[in-house]
């Protein structure tokens, strides 16, 4: 599914939506009105939600009978909230400020921080999965302020969850009187619940992502390769003499691959410049370089404009024995052939060596190409001229196979991808959420930190009420900038 697909899909279903909806309104006006105050439903232009106060009793109940377990469990919530994750996250939040924007230090030393869109920097066919993992992670989040609340009798007006335009936010209404109501020290309880909560989600999430082969284990195998299980739209490699459906790939560039962290790790060292080790009696027999070598673009072209199977080499090895060759000779071979059976590499790390009789020939390529021998279990290997980063993005691998054919209809790599996405916008909800920005969790814990100061100083209201907007107008200052900044990597440079 393209971007476009994704797009279309989502403004058309928000036109029916919008369009049922002026309908009802105008035609059915009193019992529509009715309907919706009933369900607790609305709709707005890119969004609608539902609200409802179906499970207040029960989570009363609930945090009424885990009253000693969930005082503790909130009680070291609040503290790593407020002891551990603010003072990282302002200082994430200001390292990556005076790293991006100060030019004597290199960015790759920054802080990772990156918007997650799907469309953009992350494969719309991730639609489901990641609307998912944000429905809950939201959730569980507004699950930690219900619990603290009904469990310092806060009365809970409603729960319930909007979406906006393709994001899920669940959202629980209190009685904000009964919430000023309470001593400073419960305040800050209910309002880093939320965040403790999606800590604890994301640690959750990835102890069972790191689990998932041993969990599996008895209905799947692993360690044997990674499986192709498709391709996106513009994968290159889905053609004729490229990869197929089902192939286990087992190496990339004689790095030998078992599983999914060993497809990752081959695909890096995929960047390293190497040599294949040829005999001088293929070279001899095969060898079809032009009468006249020619340089284009820094690249030395030494095969025929037509011939699109062959490639320039270069001879690496240093002149150590009779039958060596000086650097800087070429010859046009074609690399199918030269790796059809087996090959063997040639690196600078190991001086471009090769056994007697065999020269080092390295492909002249640009700076921006890579030649990549993906070899395959019983079949031929496939040549990839490009980056690296290409054949990460455009085929999709599976590590796992199924014991029997039963097993086949599902595969443990869907579980792992949600894991995943849970784990980084739970911990994104929670980094944000923290920040004494306008409109998250941490503007209210920012002004009961401010109170406690003030009460420590013996200052008066007028303290609170100005450090407290201090506070607020600077941390929004920082935020939203680098949140757009995000957004606008994800858009246009990260997609």
């Amino acid at each position: 599914m393209s971007f476009t697909v994704l797009f279309t899909f989502v403004v058309a279903f928000y036109v029916v939506i919008w369009f049922f909806d002026s309908f009802f309104k105008s035609c059915m006006h009193y019992p529509y009105y009715a309907f919706l105050e009933g369900t607790g439903l609305k709709v707005g232009i890119l969004n609608f939600s539902w609200a409802t106060t179906a499970f207040n009793r029960f989570l009363y109940r609930w945090s009424k009978n885990l009253t000693h377990l969930l005082n503790k469990w909130f009680g070291f919530g609040y503290i790593v909230s407020i002891w551990i994750l603010l003072p990282f996250s302002l200082w994430t939040l200001i390292n990556f400020i005076y790293q991006h924007f100060n030019e004597s230090i290199h960015l790759s030393t920054a802080p990772e921080v990156k918007a997650i869109l799907p469309g953009f920097n992350i494969p719309t066919s991730d639609f489901w999965v990641y609307f998912l993992a944000m429905a809950m992670s939201s959730i569980f989040h507004e699950l930690g302020h219900a619990l603290t609340a009904c469990q310092h009798d806060v009365q809970l007006l409603s729960v319930g969850i909007s979406v906006f335009a393709i994001i899920p936010i669940a959202f629980v209404q209190l009685n904000g009187d009964h919430v000023v109501a309470l001593p400073v020290a419960k305040r800050l309880r209910i309002f880093c619940a939320g965040v403790w909560h999606n800590l604890a989600l994301a640690f959750f999430a990835l102890m069972i992502f790191m689990a998932t082969p041993i969990l599996f284990s008895v209905a799947y195998e692993t360690d044997l390769g990674v499986k192709v299980v498709g391709f996106t739209y513009d994968s290159v490699l889905k053609d004729v003499r490229g990869l197929e459906t089902g192939d286990i790939i087992t190496s990339v560039n004689n790095c030998v691959i078992k599983n999914s962290k060993d497809w990752v790790l081959c695909l890096q060292m995929a960047h390293e410049r190497y040599g294949i080790c040829t005999s001088a009696e293929y070279v001899a027999q095969n060898d079809e370089i032009m009468m006249e070598t020619i340089k284009e673009n820094d690249v030395v072209e030494c095969c025929r404009k037509d011939d699109i199977y062959s490639f320039c080499f270069e001879y690496m090895e240093p002149k150590v024995g009779t039958d060596s060759v000086l650097p800087g000779q070429y010859s046009c071979l074609k690399p199918r052939d030269m790796v059809k059976n087996t090959f063997k590499k040639c690196t600078e790390a190991g001086g471009y060596s090769c056994p007697r009789s065999m020269h080092c020939l390295r492909p002249a390529l640009n700076n921006h190409t890579y030649l990549m021998v993906i070899e395959r279990k019983d079949n031929n290997a496939v040549l990839f001229l490009g980056l690296p980063y290409e054949l990460h993005k455009t085929v999709f691998v599976d590590q796992y196979f199924p014991r029997t054919l039963l097993f086949s209809l599902f595969s443990p790599t869907h579980a792992e991808k949600l894991l995943k996405y849970i784990f980084m916008l739970s911990m994104g909800l929670a980094f944000l959420n923290i920040l004494p920005c306008y409109g998250t969790d941490g503007s209210f814990i920012a002004k009961d930190l401010v109170t406690i100061l003030a009460r420590y100083l013996n200052k008066s209201s007028d303290f609170v009420t100005f450090f407290h907007i201090f506070t607020i107008v600077i941390g929004t200052g920082m935020t939203v900038p680098i949140l757009m900044y995000l957004f606008y990597q994800a858009v246009f440079v990260d997609k």
